[in-house]
Parts: C-alpha cells; sequence; structure tokens
C-alpha cells in the first residue's frame, strides 16, 4: 500500500519492497577446479567454479583452521565475491581489488607461480588472473608468469625494473616525516 502526501511525495507502507533483478540460475552442474595453498602460516582450499562456456560463477575460500577469524572473513569474501559474478561483475574488476591486499597471514606461498602475497585475498586474486584472465588484462593488473615478464623484458628493452615484485616493499622502506616548518 502506497501512503500520499499533500506535498505529493509517496511512502510504501506495509511489506512492500522494490522489485529485485532477476538472477539468472547457475547450472546444476558446473565443472570446477580445487587447489590448496599456504600463505605465510596460512593454510587453505580455493575452489572455482566455470559455467560450461568457461565464466567463473562461484569462488569460494575455505581456510584449514574452522572457528578462526581469517576462516569467517574469507567465507564472507567467498559470499560477496560469488554474488558479484552472479550480478555481473567482471571477473577483472574483484581481482583488481584483491590484487594487493595486505593482512595476516602474508608471505611466501606454496605456489611456484606466485612466490609471495600480501595476504590470503592477494593470493586468491592473483590465482584467479593467472586462472581466468586474458594476458592483457593481466599485463594492465601486473599479474604475469615467470615466463610472460622474461618475454616483456626481451620485447620491452627494460631489465627487471618495471616488473619487481613489490610485496614488503612499503613495510621495509624507512617512514619519513616532514621537516618541520619554524
Amino acid at each position: 500500500m502506497t501512503e500520499w502526501f499533500e506535498d505529493s511525495t509517496t511512502r510504501a507502507t506495509g511489506t512492500e519492497q522494490a522489485a529485485r533483478p532477476a538472477l539468472p540460475r547457475p547450472p546444476r552442474r558446473m565443472k570446477s577446479t580445487t587447489r590448496s595453498f599456504t600463505v605465510g602460516e596460512g593454510k587453505g582450499y580455493l575452489t572455482v567454479a566455470r559455467t560450461p562456456d568457461g565464466d567463473v560463477v562461484e569462488v569460494m575460500v575455505r581456510m584449514a583452521k574452522q572457528g578462526s577469524t581469517l576462516a569467517g572473513m574469507m567465507d564472507a569474501f567467498s559470499s560477496t565475491a560469488t554474488r558479484g559474478l552472479r550480478h555481473g561483475v567482471p571477473l577483472e574488476v574483484l581481482v583488481a581489488d584483491y590484487i594487493g591486499t595486505r593482512f595476516e597471514p602474508s608471505g611466501l606461498t606454496n605456489d611456484p607461480e606466485i612466490k609471495q602475497a600480501g595476504s590470503v585475498m592477494d593470493y586468491v586474486g592473483r590465482r584467479l588472473a593467472l586462472d581466468h584472465l586474458h594476458y592483457d588484462a593481466r599485463a594492465r593488473l601486473g599479474v604475469l608468469t615467470a615466463d610472460e615478464r622474461a618475454a616483456k623484458e626481451t620485447i620491452d628493452g627494460v631489465g627487471d625494473a618495471v616488473w619487481t615484485d613489490l610485496v614488503g616493499l612499503s613495510m621495509s622502506a624507512p617512514a619519513v616525516a616532514r621537516p618541520r616548518r619554524s
């Protein structure tokens, strides 16, 4: 029911709700891949489900230590990423937000293509980019395999200066204070 006011404004009353866009249902059966990973001291599993035409529709991250704050946060992250993908958010947009995030656990990984990650979300973003994005999109994000980095250095004629991995660099840089004005 709608309530009308003298100034021609309205207010919905009762149990009316705004119409929601209908989401396409994902197929009942999807192909998925699950990989185990470690980031620093954190261990987990990344499962990615795809439609028959190869589009990513579901991302699940399960941390080995259930009941921890990190496991709860990764469950919420998984739900948000999956809903975003189902609502049509491009994978590249999501991955761009995840790459570069920093929190513990961070450090070395057991993945030969991603040697170091700033957080579990950083690792997941890089892994999704390597597995599901085209070269051009990954190059814009700065996520390349070792072979692609070597080929790019050869083509560009520059050394490691352009494609250095900056994980941990900001934490090791000295803090610079502004000079005081007198």
